[in-house]
């Protein structure tokens, strides 16, 4: 069940998007949203700290929640670069959480990009991760690399957490270019929970080929990305 707080989050956000309350305008006390909305003053307050997050208002003492013109930051991560990387040179706090740890398995069928028979018959090492900017959920990615003269990938941890420092310093295998495939799709039950957004939102669905330094060694990842508060770009 829907937290009552993300409700009333959405249904404020929303009046916003709609221009109910435009830039500059003065939200109801948050008694009287207490009022209208038939919830607790807590439920309240976290609704609204929450539209701060996410840029839609300003908190200002004596006057109360303000709407604001909604700057979005852009995280450049269509790189040849890892996604930690780039979040912090933006001057970001990034964390990942990992959902599957890295295992040998089959490849996916139909897969993203076309596969050569020498990568389908090593099979692919396959992870997914969680990938957070300021303790918010930007960015559900998952990663196929070809299980090919990777010995102990999946038993040692990453070095200083990054999967390409991973690569270029136990593996010797350097990233030297990316093609990418972009696509609108709409969040199933398991990535919204992930996301944390509503089962049916928009989502940005980036497919990455990364090639490398090692002949038939190239590295993919499908990118599932909430862009409400992060745009992305990108920064090759």
């Amino acid at each position: 069940m829907e937290l009552l707080y993300r409700k009333l989050q959405e249904n404020i956000k929303s009046q916003i998007i709609a221009g109910i309350y435009k830039v500059g305008a003065l939200l109801p006390s948050e008694s009287d949203m207490q009022q209208i909305h038939s919830v607790t003053r807590s439920t309240v307050r976290q609704a609204l700290s929450e539209l701060v997050k996410e840029g839609y208002i300003q908190k200002k003492k004596g006057k109360g929640s303000i709407v604001v013109k909604r700057m979005r930051r852009t995280l450049g991560v269509l790189s040849v670069k890892e996604f930690s990387e780039i979040v912090s040179e933006n001057k970001l706090t990034v964390s990942t959480i990992m959902i599957k740890k890295p295992h040998i398995t089959r490849w996916e069928d139909p897969f993203c990009f076309p596969i050569d028979d020498l990568e389908m018959k090593a099979g692919c090492i396959y992870l997914k991760r969680l990938r957070c900017v300021e303790a918010e959920p930007v960015m559900l990615e998952t990663t196929f690399i070809p299980n090919m003269n990777l010995p102990g990938f999946c038993s040692k941890p990453f070095v200083k957490g990054s999967l390409f420092e991973t690569l270029s310093i136990n593996y010797s295998i350097e990233i030297n270019k990316v093609e990418q495939d972009l696509r609108a799709v709409l969040a199933d039950k398991e990535v919204a929970a992930h996301l944390k957004v509503k089962a049916g939102s928009p989502l940005l669905q980036i497919f990455l080929k990364f090639y490398t330094n090692r002949e038939y060694m190239s590295v993919y990842s499908s990118l599932l990305c909430n862009t409400t508060r992060y745009s992305i770009g990108n920064k090759l």
